[in-house]
């Protein structure tokens, strides 16, 4: 079916299309809508500029998925409510998240209509979970972290947890995403993270604010030594929650020293109440090809039904999701896994 503004309206509530992917013609967004497609569900592209949308719809539409084309802008209360009419789940992409997704969490609520982002800010990741009473109250899911860094360090996490065998006392995370080419979104998140010069842990339960820098360390994950900071990152929030610990430390790669290269990889650490430290590591692919199938599958098993409330991708679905989405491989103290 090619593109069309008039395909796919339902004014009675009737869902005609699967998902409505935010920042459809962006670098992730090309990429999500590829693997949306590829579990056949239909999808409505949206974003600033038509044209780029459409040249998408067309490829996408060659393969036999069922498209339509909305130009949105997420500031516009009723441009974006017009476009969640008659959708079963919104996926959004655009970033950053910290300015852009409140807007867009707001009508999915009115709506009544599930969401799921991207988000690695964690201010976003942060924003989103404190707002489970609100989904809850709209009977809606809220779905944020749903790729490469939250949910694949949370993977790791989950699995470290489940082998500690009691909340650990601290939890250390940190990813190193290998990447073809950044988009404008992520180097605009990124550039406003540096610009903020703040880097945020967890301390006996207490969020911690340092100048970005304190806390720098080498670690060895992926093969390599990595040069590492404490950053305001969604992994900081899942890799709490996912471990019940006091005390949380996530890492990013010193963006003056980044390694080259699209294997991409990440690294739990927890220390238990013993003082026992246990290890795993996660090595997946171009880091974001693996956010988008983990975008995709988590919006797939979002659109099946889940229980309403505010949520990480790894509380709805477990450790296994990362896995089973992209084929990463995963090691415990240096063991697969």
């Amino acid at each position: 079916m090619t593109a069309s503004s008039d395909i796919g309206l339902a004014g009675d509530g009737q869902v005609t299309r699967d998902v409505l992917l935010l920042g459809a013609a962006g670098n992730s967004g090309q990429l999500i809508a590829a693997e949306l497609a590829a579990r056949g569900l239909s999808i409505r592209l949206a974003g600033r500029r038509r044209g780029p949308l459409e040249d998408l719809a067309e490829a996408l539409a060659a393969d036999g998925t069922v498209t339509d084309v909305r130009t949105v802008d997420v500031s516009d209360v009723a441009s974006l409510a017009e476009a969640i009419t008659g959708v079963g789940v919104v996926l959004s992409t655009i970033g950053p998240f910290t300015r852009q997704a409140g807007a867009v969490i707001d009508a999915c609520l009115a709506a009544g209509v599930p969401y799921v982002d991207i988000a690695n800010e964690w201010p976003a990741v942060r924003g989103l979970l404190d707002r489970d009473e609100q989904a809850r109250a709209h009977a809606v899911a809220l779905v944020t972290g749903a790729g490469f860094g939250p949910a694949a360090t949370e993977t790791l996490v989950l699995r470290l947890a489940e082998q500690t065998g009691a909340v650990p006392g601290l939890v250390r995370v940190a990813a190193a995403a290998g990447v073809t080419r950044q988009s404008d979104g992520v180097r605009q998140t990124f550039q406003e993270f540096l610009s903020q010069g703040v880097a945020i842990t967890y301390r006996d339960g207490q969020v911690v604010r340092e100048p970005l820098g304190s806390g720098a360390t080498v670690l060895t994950f992926g093969g390599g030594q990595r040069q590492m900071l404490p950053g305001p990152v969604g992994d900081l929030e899942t890799a709490r929650l996912a471990s019940g610990a006091a005390n949380a430390v996530a890492y990013v790669e010193n963006p003056t020293t980044r390694s080259a290269g699209t294997d991409s990889y990440t690294w739990a650490e927890v220390t238990g109440p013993d003082g026992r430290t246990l290890t795993a590591e996660l090595h997946a692919g171009e880091g974001v090809r693996a956010t988008a199938a983990i975008a995709a599958e988590t919006t797939q098993r979002v659109l099946a039904g889940v229980k309403p409330g505010a949520w990480t991708a790894g509380q709805l679905f477990g450790a296994a999701l990362v896995t089973d989405s992209t084929g990463a491989q995963v090691t415990v103290n240096g063991q697969p896994a």
